[in-house]
């Protein structure tokens, strides 16, 4: 498999030039799948009353809008390295509270890197990744930075993809990855060869990765590992001690 160049301000520039479509395509090459992981996420993390919530590689900030609606968080903090997607989160934002979807929770964006931020030691209640921490040029020093700014009894929640365990599962999924999703993928945003770049990181990732152990070397606790849609993805929810 050819090497991914994952150099921030290359793939930083990459979402910036799908960021308009982004979330349309996420919708429709998930069958609109991801709502329901988004909010199983939250439920699991068990996010309460009063928590401030860091919504690393946010995106355009559909899972922080997820803790904020499904929960009675104080605070949504979502830092991303694509200026657009993040300009994005702001424009959702301002129109979903005009509909009062969030109650009185406060929402706070940035633009950075995720992994050397300037937030406070033990700042968070909760971290969040959604599909982000497979991006990280350096997920060693990703998985350090949460570890960081998370509080102690905090809880760290990520979504990431994987590919399924059973055999047959796993050959459709494929196909789906290379044929497809960056089809599609590139019709709707124009840019295939984001897609591809989707495809290739998903398989190297599972591949080379194994998130959980990741995450337990960096010094948090796993709570649960939770399989979605066959495997295709997976919540990690893990606990600062």
């Amino acid at each position: 498999m050819k090497e991914l160049d994952k150099d921030a301000g290359k793939v930083a520039g990459m979402f910036d030039g799908i960021a308009r479509r982004y979330d349309l395509a996420n919708h429709l090459l998930s069958g609109g799948v991801d709502f329901l992981w988004r909010r199983l996420a939250v439920k699991l993390c068990g996010a309460k009353k009063g928590d401030v919530v860091l919504d690393m590689c946010c995106g355009t900030g559909d899972l922080g809008f997820c803790f904020a609606k499904h929960s009675e968080i104080a605070k949504v903090v979502g830092c991303d390295f694509s200026e657009e997607m993040v300009r994005l989160a702001r424009i959702k934002e301002e129109k979903l509270n005009i509909k009062g979807k969030f109650g009185d929770t406060e929402f706070q964006w940035a633009t950075g890197d995720c992994t050397a931020t300037s937030y406070a030691d033990e700042s968070f209640d909760i971290i969040s990744c959604g599909f982000g921490v497979r991006n990280m040029a350096d997920l060693e020093s990703g998985l350090a930075e949460i570890y960081r700014l998370l509080k102690k009894g905090g809880r760290v929640c990520i979504i990431e993809f994987s590919l399924p365990k059973c055999a047959v599962c796993r050959a459709g999924y494929l196909l789906y990855l290379r044929y497809i999703l960056p089809i599609f993928g590139g019709i709707i945003t124009g840019k295939i060869s984001a897609y591809r770049y989707f495809t290739d990181s998903i398989v190297k990732w599972d591949k080379e990765v194994d998130l959980g152990k990741s995450l337990e070397a960096a010094g948090l606790e796993r709570v649960t590992v939770k399989p979605l849609s066959k495997g295709i993805a997976k919540i990690y929810v893990f606990e600062k001690i």
